[in-house]
């Protein structure tokens, strides 16, 4: 009987400490291009009214956060994803300031998607940068690698 309590109790804390679901996921963002850009994040949807992978619908909430010419920066999303995928959306700044928000979506006016899963950011050292570079030519993107 002893044994069995052991055996119970050894299972119990192995399934408690296995492995969680890996939640964080870190990455780096550089805008190379010659123009300022947004970008928003498909996996902030649920904050923002929106849909989720596989749906690469616009938000229905004007959001983006703004990117110089040549300006990077860091981010670390804490959630789980939908399919494990993450969708990063650029906007040209410009069509971001001149059209409404109706108009971008209706239209679909974006410069590039990119529908990254963990591997692809492993894979790419955690630099994801726009406009796609030789490194992102195997990452699902829209329009596809060197179609603009």
């Amino acid at each position: 009987m002893r044994h069995l309590k052991i055996f119970i109790l050894l299972l119990v804390s192995l399934t408690l400490t296995a492995c969680p679901k890996e939640r964080s996921l870190g990455f780096m963002f550089s805008n190379n291009s010659d123009v300022d850009v947004y970008i928003y994040l498909g996996v902030i949807e649920r904050e923002f009214g929106g849909s989720l992978y596989p749906d690469t619908a616009i938000s229905r909430l004007r959001v983006g956060i703004p990117f110089r010419s040549g300006q990077s920066f860091s981010y670390e999303y804490n959630y789980e994803l939908k399919d494990n995928i993450l969708c990063l959306f650029i906007f040209d700044a410009k069509v971001f300031h001149t059209y409404s928000w109706e108009e971008i979506k209706e239209g679909y006016k974006i410069l590039k998607r990119y529908d990254l899963s963990r591997e692809d950011i492993r894979r790419l050292n955690h630099l994801i940068v726009f406009p796609p570079d030789e490194r992102m030519r195997n990452v699902k993107m829209f329009p596809p690698f060197n179609q603009e």
